[in-house]
């Protein structure tokens, strides 16, 4: 194997790692990497003739060694920062309607990984592994994106999981924003029509009926704008028939908005249920 042209990026970074700590102690690294070291040399180190040195007394072979090993360090760093952020980023999440700043985590920052915005819009943005390196020019804009993707006020919550291809399957999923699509004013304004009836609907049932059981969606609004578009989705698949197998909470805003029911009907029902039962 040709480790010079199988690994490059940070990949190729880590190899310079490994092969730094088996020239200190060969014991370290187990015995086929040992082996695959022992004849091999990194490419800055098989020149032959050395160079004269330079003016300030390094030789080319020294110094493009240095600017080797700077450049696997940079990204290295850029590696681990990706990662700081898909695991803490969440930290810095601006959540707080009263505009407190979120606690965030040192790990977020450039500085704690030797980066600055200059040195990550020299590096190529596939260092930020992923499908968001695809649309960027160089690192900085890949991790722009990466930070609209997991310090924004939506969540996900994948590292517990024991399969790697699950969460592989899950990071793709959140970074490519499959299921969280564009919308346009229209679409906004329409989901705030249907929140506002949601709202006004559960409002009046806790002046109503206040002290009693009413089933509240408090806290749950969004399910019905959920059950909208899986209605919608399952009408045009050619679903006939649904049955709704309903939780308490949020059955009254489900029967009035979801499935349409009078709210006279509801209402009557909800005061006198014999009396409801008898009507029905």
């Amino acid at each position: 194997m040709d480790l010079n042209r199988e690994f490059h990026g940070p990949n190729a970074g880590y190899v310079l790692e490994l092969y730094e700590r088996y020239r200190q102690d060969p014991n370290s690294v187990d015995a086929a990497t040992r082996a695959q070291f022992a004849r091999w040399q990194p490419p800055l180190e098989s020149a032959i003739t050395p160079a004269p040195p330079s003016s300030n007394g390094q030789t080319p072979a020294v110094a493009q060694t240095l600017a080797a090993a700077t450049a696997s360090q940079t990204a290295l760093g850029a590696v681990r920062l990706a990662a700081a952020i898909r695991k803490y980023g969440h930290l810095a999440a601006q959540i707080d309607p009263l505009g407190s700043e979120p606690p965030g985590d040192p790990l977020l920052s450039l500085a704690a990984h030797g980066l600055d915005e200059a040195t990550l819009r020299e590096l190529p943005a596939s260092v930020v592994e992923g499908p968001l390196s695809a649309g960027a020019a160089n690192a900085y804009e890949a991790f722009v994106a990466l930070k609209e993707v997991y310090c924004g006020s939506i969540g996900y919550d994948y590292g517990h999981l024991s399969l790697p291809e699950e969460r592989v399957w899950l990071r793709h999923v959140a970074e490519t924003g499959r299921y969280h699509p564009a919308t346009d004013n229209a679409s906004r304004l329409r989901l705030l029509r249907r929140l506002t009836q949601v709202e006004g609907f559960e409002k009046f049932l806790h002046r109503a009926f206040l002290g009693k059981t009413r089933f509240s969606i408090e806290g749950l609004d969004m399910m019905v704008p959920m059950l909208d578009l899986i209605l919608a989705d399952a009408f045009e698949g050619g679903i006939k028939t649904i049955v709704m197998g309903m939780a308490h909470r949020g059955r009254l805003n489900v029967l009035a908005h979801v499935l349409q029911k009078p709210y006279a009907q509801i209402m009557a029902e909800f005061k006198d249920p014999v009396l409801g039962n008898r009507s029905a």
